[in-house]
């Protein structure tokens, strides 16, 4: 819906208008993803209530308030499949490199790989983790708020 109301627009009216509040809301998350790795954001579950034969991790509260945080704002896209197809993204160093060379147009490709990984952690439990040890989370948000310093900035 959004992408047919900003269809022909200026990006950068969408980042500095639409996306602002949620890239300003999420960059304190930075230094917490900066150094992060998959084993520093969730450890295994311990058997503290009960042994228990399945696998699963358990989260660190910061990495668990990002994703709740994330999945409420408009910068969430359940069909981010789609950008995926769309830029060609197959493995993860395409993504990295999509990411990387992300201009101010691409703003739904970012949000296609955002949405990507705060979605599907849901219920792939290691998701989340692949995001954090991969830099994605990082990387993303870095390159939302460099875009939105560089309008603010104009």
């Amino acid at each position: 819906m959004i992408d047919q109301v900003y269809e022909g627009e200026n990006y950068a009216e969408l980042i500095t208008v639409r996306y602002a509040a949620d890239i300003q809301k999420l960059s304190r998350y930075i230094p917490y993803f900066e150094n992060k790795k998959g084993r520093d954001v969730a450890s295994d579950y311990s058997g503290e209530q009960g042994e228990s034969q399945l696998k699963f991790p358990v989260y660190d509260s910061t990495l668990l308030s990002f994703t709740r945080e994330a999945a409420d704002t408009a910068l969430m896209d359940p069909n981010y499949i789609y950008k995926y197809r769309q830029y060609r993204i197959t493995t993860a160093a395409d993504e990295k490199a999509a990411i990387r060379n992300a201009k101010m147009k691409d703003i739904d490709l970012l949000r296609g790989v955002l949405s990507r990984y705060v979605l599907e952690g849901r219920y792939k439990s290691k998701r989340w983790i692949e995001a954090a040890e991969r830099g994605v989370f990082y990387d993303v948000l870095v390159k939302l708020v460099e875009f939105y310093d560089f309008l603010r900035e104009k």
